[in-house]
């Protein structure tokens, strides 16, 4: 799908010159910097050194004191604590992650986590798990990434006599469930300054709280974070403040891990330069894969084991459970395509489809590859445990989905997420109803920018540009997220140099060379999906929008340009 390509405004001369004195940076590296309104030396050192201070005091989260307190008294009294999640990346990690932290203050013969079944719960807090708690005598549920609209829930759970701490990041309702505490930056009376922490982030910070008491070296409290790196990186939350501190941090651990599942996940290869991609791209969809095909238990089980024999058949497991969902996507992406193929021959602001035959572990994917496909605000729905719809909604651009949905929630059983993502439940008789209300939502509000997938480049650039002391800059740019994406540079007029060589099965890929005229180099461009335009590369100059990447092969390291889109000059 063809872009469009916006141009960054360029940044204010005498901001750009004031950096260049006060840092040393270049002319492009001061420029990129300011444009991610790094204007000064101040927030130059915090965001390239950033020290404890800017990790916040636990205690600035509304009811901290309180989920402190009630956990003490619970390890006082010997009560037995469930840790309880929802089944994707961020609460299996934020399970695995209070679970290991719990488990060094507290006998496990008081302790134990639950992950609801996708399939017959659903999401969030469920009446199963509930029951669970109670029949096995739990007094006390810490909820990780779920729980801020469970406000029938967590009454169900006070009249049978179950305690619940919830520690949730998303949008809460109007009313917030009568909890013992509730953490949630994202609370309208909640004071701590950084907002946009993942799941396992809030769960994270309940640890810090935990430890002014216990006191557990802080190396071993940290060493936890390799979870929260992954948690930050799989749950797509903004590569910021505290979570880029913290994402930094855990990278590190994560690349020394001790944790036995981790280690047979990642390519011992790749484990010295292991990055938020490799984590997007290489342990994000197998830890996924359990609770979309199976049960999000063996994830939790792969994070926690300290025995290497289960580990290695919890990865072997995992790894077959990931091949299997990678089938099923491209089946039921290929159904839903044939769906869309239908609606497209009516003009819609939206795109909307349906078959109780798909499986719902991925049906969230399937949405996000139909936006890939069709660039529309997009709702994939199929059957739920009870013969309701269920649906897994993804965004295009700025708009925001789940206000979109707030627009038409008197028609759902439950719903929740984000600006860019959202879940819903659904009965069958409100689907004709929804269908109308939600495309004339999107066709008042989407706005013109949002109905076309766009680029924004931070910079035009020379391939003499492209050289060490910028890679250098651009390796301490990471980690790279949300508000902190890699910098798209664009190099104009530029053809190959030599040969285009295809790559991939179907000649899906490509690669060439082009040449930095000052040295006589050639820099490395790849091309992923490009395949089909190999001769148009090979034939013409164009314009090429792109990434920097980094290979590390044998010790040495190496960079390409990873492209992004082109434009061809006839």
């Amino acid at each position: 799908m063809s872009q469009k390509w916006i141009y960054k405004p360029e940044p204010d001369e005498e901001i750009v010159d004031g950096l260049i004195s006060s840092i040393g940076f270049g002319t492009l590296e001061s420029k990129i910097l300011v444009l991610r309104e790094i204007d000064n030396y101040q927030k130059a050192r915090e965001f390239f050194k950033p020290n404890g201070t800017d990790i916040h005091n636990p205690f600035l989260m509304a009811d901290m004191q309180k989920a402190v307190e009630r956990i003490a008294t619970a390890i006082e009294n010997g009560e037995k604590i469930l840790v309880y999640g929802d089944y994707d990346v961020d609460g299996t990690t934020a399970v695995a992650l209070m679970y290991l932290y719990l488990s060094k203050i507290v006998d496990k013969k008081y302790l134990d986590f639950y992950i609801p079944d996708r399939n017959v719960e659903g999401y969030g807090i469920s009446d199963e798990g509930i029951h669970f708690a109670k029949d096995n005598g739990f007094s006390l549920i810490i909820a990780l990434d779920c729980g801020i609209k469970s406000v029938d829930k967590i009454d169900l759970a006070n009249s049978v006599g179950v305690d619940f701490i919830i520690c949730d990041h998303h949008l809460p309702g109007d009313k917030l469930p009568k909890a013992v505490a509730v953490l949630d930056p994202k609370r309208k009376d909640c004071r701590y300054p950084y907002k946009e922490l993942s799941g396992c982030g809030v769960g994270f910070k309940l640890c810090q709280g935990l430890n002014t008491i216990y006191k557990i070296p802080e190396s071993e409290l940290f060493e936890l974070t390799d979870l929260l790196a992954i948690s930050i990186a799989s749950d797509i939350v903004a590569m910021t403040g505290e979570n880029r501190v913290l994402a930094k941090q855990g990278l590190k651990f994560l690349r020394k891990t001790r944790k036995f599942g981790l280690r047979l996940l990642i390519p011992e290869e790749k484990l010295a330069h292991f990055e938020i991609s490799n984590i997007v791209f290489d342990i994000a969809p197998k830890i996924n894969a359990a609770g979309r095909i199976s049960h999000a238990k063996a994830s939790v089980e792969l994070m926690i084991s300290d025995n290497l024999k289960q580990a290695h058949q919890i990865v072997n497991e995992i790894v077959n459970l990931n091949d299997e969902r990678r089938e099923m996507d491209i089946n039921i992406t290929q159904s839903a395509l044939n769906q869309v193929l239908e609606l497209e021959k009516v003009e819609r602001y939206s795109t909307i489809v349906y078959d109780p035959s798909w499986n719902k572990g991925v049906i969230g994917i399937v949405a996000s590859r139909l936006i890939e496909n069709y660039y529309k605000p997009t709702l994939v729905f199929t059957e739920g445990n009870n013969g309701e719809m269920v649906a897994s909604a993804r965004s295009v651009a700025d708009f925001d989905i789940h206000q979109a949905l707030e627009f038409c929630s008197d028609l759902f059983i439950k719903f929740g997420g984000h600006q860019a993502a959202a879940g819903l439940s659904m009965e069958k008789d409100k689907f004709e109803e929804f269908k109308v209300r939600f495309e004339e939502y999107v066709k008042m509000n989407i706005q013109e920018h949002q109905k076309e997938p766009s680029i924004y480049i931070d910079s035009v650039v020379k391939p003499e540009d492209l050289n060490r002391e910028f890679f250098n800059f651009h390796r301490k740019l990471a980690p790279f997220g949300p508000h902190n994406m890699k910098p798209v540079l664009v190099l104009k007029n530029v053809r190959v140099n030599g040969y285009v060589r295809l790559m991939g099965k179907e000649n899906t890929h490509l690669k060439f060379n082009i040449l930095q005229p000052t040295t006589g180099r050639n820099i490395e461009c790849v091309g992923f999906r490009f395949g089909q335009f190999a001769e148009d590369f090979k034939a013409k100059t164009f314009d090429l929008a792109f990434t920097i990447e980094e290979n590390h092969w044998k010790g040495n390291v190496s960079h390409f340009l990873n492209i992004r889109d082109v434009k061809f000059h006839n």
